[in-house]
């Protein structure tokens, strides 16, 4: 069964294409590409599945990529080294059928792919579940409170974040106030919006 991988890293995997050969003789790494693009221009739009990194540069989305690769009815697994809820779950959401972790064995990515293939929603071990499944790991935020601190993580005062949103700075700050009680609640004091930010990129909710 081919499998092909959208990745900038390739030592790694050509590290796993010889493992899979070795261990999972029913499983090949038949294509690597730098872009979804470059991927279905090749002999890689031919692969049942579709391994993808979250961290590599990329003109638009990580699920912008996701869809596009599904659509094309291939599985698409998130192949990574985040360990960050926030994003592998944004990934999970937008169509991939799950998370396996460049850490872990190969042995447990090839069981992981075979059950991708069986349809089944995949994890290549204890940590890669937990990133998908583990509420404790990460408080929730909102749409709204995302955009918010990525706005200010940018620099931006909370009268321009108020018009560039077309809200008032005062429901900025409402919004921020809410973000920080979530965190309380979870014994978390962020402090300030700084500290706000700091945690939620911590988290992946926003970007490095």
């Amino acid at each position: 069964m081919g499998v092909a991988a959208i990745d900038n890293h390739p030592i790694v995997l050509k590290g796993i294409g010889a493992a899979l050969a070795e261990s999972a003789p029913g499983l090949e790494l038949v294509a690597v590409a730098g872009s979804v693009r470059e991927l279905l221009a090749g002999p890689g739009a031919q692969a049942a599945v579709v391994l993808l990194d979250l961290g590599m540069p990329r003109e638009g989305s990580v699920e912008d990529d996701i869809h596009e690769l599904v659509a094309h009815g291939m599985v698409v697994l998130i192949f990574t080294s985040e360990e960050r809820p926030a994003p592998v779950r944004r990934a999970i959401a937008a169509g991939a059928s799950g998370l396996l972790l460049k850490i872990d064995p190969v042995e447990a990515i090839a069981d992981a792919i075979r059950g991708a293939l069986d349809g089944e929603q995949v994890c290549s071990g204890a940590l890669a579940h937990a990133l998908l499944t583990d509420d404790e790991l990460m408080v929730k935020l909102s749409p709204r409170q995302i955009e918010i601190l990525r706005s200010i993580s940018e620099g931006l005062p909370y009268k321009a974040v108020a018009r560039t949103m077309h809200i008032s700075e005062s429901t900025v700050r409402e919004h921020l106030n809410r973000a920080v009680a979530t965190y309380r609640q979870r014994g978390l004091d962020p402090g300030n919006s700084h500290g706000l930010v700091t945690m939620a990129r911590g988290e992946g909710h926003l970007p490095d």
